[in-house]
């Protein structure tokens, strides 16, 4: 039922209602009953025994499990019990942030209305919200949280905070008798008041119209039920290329082991070089560190501000290309300030933003700067301002600390750029501000001077004010005749920009006159306000590297289309177009299908209900992009959790951060820019990692298949392979998580969701790490013994040692040239023929280097210690060998710089065809 356009008729005798007396027990029952209870759908949530069973489903997981299962039948128990421990790490890991998961539902429930006044049975009573009823008639006061969707039959000057569902900057004037639409938006229904939502100010009675899930409320609880837990891109690409390698290793597994064992190879032997191929192939170490890799980044990002709830979270920042985000205090201050003024038949722009002590005013014509010794009229206009009101403001240091209405507020802060000098003037308000006049007015008196010296200030609505006039101020304060087509139209002009327009008049008062309404009249008109919710600064140039980095900007907000607009193009959301933007209303009239079609073009959605959100962000996802969405209130829930990105605002509901991936402690916008920078720096730092980790892989993978092809005996055995990939290693691994940004990440375009996670270069480098590694692993391997096809055991265990270090060491070195796809460690190259990679140095991350010495160490104990001797079946070697072992495989850091060198010099077509690849991504 649409109550917000129902007469009150059509509600009493809907719900057969005593308006006097309320329900009577008996009905409270059958409403109950017909209607619902006031309660939400709650969610079932996954046991924790599923989450952590949930953890081995993955490809990779499957392989180490038969791996290890095999290598204790077949061979010793010690290569088992390491693969068990990094299933077992990988577990954890998983489990630990699984239960870690946000509840919306239950912070919705939190924050619901703990109890309400209602009327029943001829007597006032207070019930917990639960127990609310269709038909109840509820009582509101000031401070109150409404408990139900509620239709008006009296209202007393009440104003209600709807910001939570609606967005709008300012409080809502309620009125019962209001003729409202029926496509009226939710900010547009005046005659409604809805759930959670808080009366700020004045009283009012309510029959409730709906309960729980029938509730805007419950309308958007049940979105974040219905809302999917976006996966990001890169868990989308590591489980394909799980999926993809597992098929890989399965076929080369049975490949190898089918023609090892057709050259009479016994299949027990077979089998224990198929387990060592899968472990050689197999980055065990992968899911590790990406964990602490993300895990680096989101403590990078709490030092930011930007505090990162979901792991995944860190790196769909950086593939982020449309940020869907609220205007009030987000591309804004959420502090109202003048920014135009009207007065004497003069205009005026104000400079200075919220409510910071910096600002002029200068007179548009002439560009001359103004203060109220200047001119008679701004004295005047700095005076009212100053004075008609109930606000105050104090010195804050850098800004003024308000108390009171923002909007009043405004003025007094106008004033204070005119440089009015403050009297001791005392003042009363006569006239409070009502909804139903528009207008205050206060008496002033000079405690100072004559008593005859006396005034009446008013300010309101400019409507209100002028038909109260007589006259108006002229250039230089003296009275001259009212001319209203000439404010009506500057008035307009104001109002077309997006402002809230107030006007400013005055009369003198003597001692003995009453102010009432009926006798304020006579008034000279001083001049009109412009006000709008100040600009961030800093929103500008973050919009701007949004541009530069092909990152679109995207307003959302329950603000009039007007003022959205001129925030939208005041702050460059659509660069040097015309904005584009649409209401609510004209959105609830397009399908899904034509709203796909328009929302690659539209700028700004004004005036938007709850469930218009979660369709837009739906729809850009259609066209593949990876959204961010911001938002505070109760009415962002659903689309936070819908998004990829979920940004919630520190100062709004725990509903939305509940729902949100990333609290956002500042509430800034330029902070969501650093924070998407902070993820492209990190998913750059996660390619060199896979970079490292598969070249790591393929190293040992062709190694162990070569050997086999040609008729070797097992170069490395699996607790070998093991060592390597998660000591040697993944010792190297994490400090790429702390390689600092390398040129400007924010100039080139996201990564795309399609984008596979191995692109054609990084596939390129991969190959021929793994190629060098073969080739100098095995060729060390077939010099360290006199005849290397029938080794004596002694030949066979130092061949094996000396195999064993070689692709350790390779390993090591190659962390060095993982850190750039593009960029020479020592060397600037030219790129593209404009710009220049400028080298990254080999000592510019002492965390590597640290952990590379650590590596060094590792491996040397592995042939040194007794105790390693026996574990890993190696054997002590002399000066010369561990020279060989150095020189064989420092050559894959001379290698690769060449080829960077080469490319860059020769600019082979693939690298020109990958450039955007490589530079993005680095």
């Amino acid at each position: 039922m649409i109550w917000h356009s129902k007469t009150l008729d059509e509600l009493i005798q809907y719900f057969n209602l005593d308006t006097t007396n309320g329900l009577s027990s008996g009905q409270v029952e059958d409403h109950r009953a017909r209607f619902g209870k006031n309660e939400f759908q709650s969610v079932k949530q996954k046991s924790a025994l599923i989450l952590l069973l949930q953890q081995f489903n993955d490809p990779v997981i499957y392989i180490l499990i038969v791996a290890a299962i095999l290598n204790s039948i077949v061979a010793e128990p010690k290569d088992s019990i390491v693969i068990g421990v990094v299933i077992i790490l990988n577990t954890i890991i998983g489990f630990v942030q699984e239960i870690k998961a946000a509840d919306a539902i239950k912070a919705l429930m939190e924050m619901y209305a703990p109890s309400a006044r209602v009327l029943r049975d001829g007597r006032q009573m207070t019930i917990p919200t639960k127990e609310v009823v269709c038909g109840d008639i509820i009582l509101l006061e000031s401070g109150a949280c409404v408990p139900a969707d509620s239709r008006l039959i009296e209202d007393h000057n009440l104003i209600v905070d709807e910001s939570m569902l609606t967005g709008e900057s300012f409080a809502i004037t309620k009125k019962s008798d209001a003729i409202v639409e029926e496509d009226a938006e939710l900010g547009d229904r005046l005659t409604m008041v809805y759930s959670g939502t808080i009366v700020q100010k004045g009283r009012g009675v309510a029959v409730v119209t709906g309960v729980g899930p029938s509730t805007e409320f419950g309308k958007i609880s049940q979105k974040v039920v219905e809302a999917e837990d976006t996966v990001s891109p890169l868990q989308k690409n590591i489980e394909s290329f799980s999926k993809a390698l597992s098929i890989t290793i399965l076929l080369a597994v049975v490949a190898i082991f089918i023609v090892g064992y057709l050259r009479g190879n016994t299949w027990i032997d077979m089998l224990l070089t198929s387990v060592g191929l899968a472990v050689s192939a197999i980055p065990e170490g992968l899911p590790v560190a990406v964990t602490i890799t993300l895990s680096i980044g989101l403590n990078q990002m709490a030092k930011r501000k930007a505090i990162v709830k979901k792991l995944a979270a860190v790196e769909t920042l950086g593939s982020t290309n449309v940020i869907c985000t609220d205007k009030t205090g987000t591309l804004t201050k959420n502090q109202m300030t003048v920014t135009g003024l009207f007065a004497g038949g003069t205009e005026y722009k104000v400079s200075g933003s919220g409510y910071a002590k910096s600002g002029e005013i200068t007179e548009i014509e002439t560009g001359n700067q103004m203060s109220s010794n200047d001119c008679k009229t701004l004295d005047l206009f700095a005076f009212i301002g100053n004075y008609c009101t109930e606000s105050s403001i104090s010195d804050g240091g850098e800004d003024w600390n308000m108390t009171g209405d923002p909007t009043e507020v405004a003025l007094m802060i106008l004033a204070k750029k005119l440089n009015y000098q403050s009297n001791n003037w005392a003042t009363n308000v006569d006239i409070p501000f009502e909804s139903e006049i528009k207008l205050m007015a206060v008496s002033a008196r000079d405690n100072d001077g004559d008593n005859d010296n006396n005034y009446i200030l008013a300010k309101g609505a400019a409507e209100a004010i002028i038909e109260r006039c007589s006259s108006m101020a002229g250039p230089d304060g003296d009275t001259i005749d009212l001319d209203e087509d000439l404010i009506l139209g500057k008035v307009s002009e104001f109002s077309g920009k997006g402002l809230r327009v107030l006007a400013l008049a005055y009369a003198d008062k003597p001692d003995s006159d009453i102010i009432e309404l009926e006798n304020l009249k006579g008034l000279t008109f001083v001049g009109i306000a412009g006000i709008e919710d100040a600009v961030r600064e800093e929103a500008v140039d973050a919009v701007a590297d949004c541009h530069s980095a092909g990152v679109r900007v995207v307003m959302i907000t329950g603000d009039h289309v007007q003022t959205a607009s001129s925030i939208a193009e005041s702050i460059g959301i659509a660069g040097k177009r015309e904005i584009t933007a649409i209401r609510g209303r004209e959105l609830e009239k397009l399908s899904d299908e034509e709203l796909f079609e328009r929302v690659p073009d539209i700028d700004v959605y004004a005036r938007v209900a709850p469930h218009h959100k979660f369709r837009i962000v739906q729809q850009l996802q259609r066209h593949n992009k990876t959204v961010a969405m911001t938002g505070d209130g109760v009415n962002d829930a659903p689309a936070l959790k819908q998004a990829d990105i979920g940004i919630a605002m520190g100062t709004g509901t725990d509903v939305a951060k509940e729902a949100a991936h990333i609290v956002l402690m500042d509430d800034n916008f330029a902070s969501i820019v650093r924070a998407i920078r902070r993820g492209r720096i990190i998913l750059n730092n996660l390619k060199h990692i896979l970079l490292y980790i598969l070249s790591t892989s393929s190293g040992g993978l062709l190694t162990i298949a070569m050997s086999v092809a040609v008729g070797y005996p097992l170069p490395i055995l699996p607790a070998q392979l093991l060592w390597i990939n998660l000591v040697t290693d993944g010792t190297s691994t994490f400090p790429l998580g702390f390689e600092k940004e390398h040129g400007d990440v924010m100039r080139f375009r996201p990564r795309s969701k399609d984008e596979p996670l191995v692109s054609r270069p990084y596939i390129y480098r991969i190959a021929l790490a793994g190629i060098m590694m073969m080739i100098g692993t095995l060729a060390v391997f077939h010099y360290s013994a006199a005849d290397i096809f029938n080794p004596t055991p002694d030949e066979l265990a130092k061949a094996r040692t000396m195999a064993f270090c070689t692709l350790a060491f390779f390993q090591i070195w190659n962390v060095q040239n993982s850190r750039s796809l593009g960029r020479s460690l020592f060397f600037n190259l030219p790129y593209d023929g404009k710009e220049t990679f400028d080298r990254i140095g080999p000592m510019k991350n002492p965390i590597l280097l640290a952990v590379m010495l650590l590596a060094v160490l590792l491996q040397v104990s592995a042939v040194a210690l007794p105790v390693m001797n026996n574990l890993l079946n190696t054997v002590p070697l002399n000066l010369n060998d561990w020279l060989v072992i150095m020189s064989v495989s420092f050559s894959i850091i001379i290698v690769v710089e060449l080829t960077k060198v080469a490319i860059s010099v020769t600019g082979l077509i693939f690298n020109r065809r990958n450039s955007r690849i490589i530079n993005t991504q680095d």
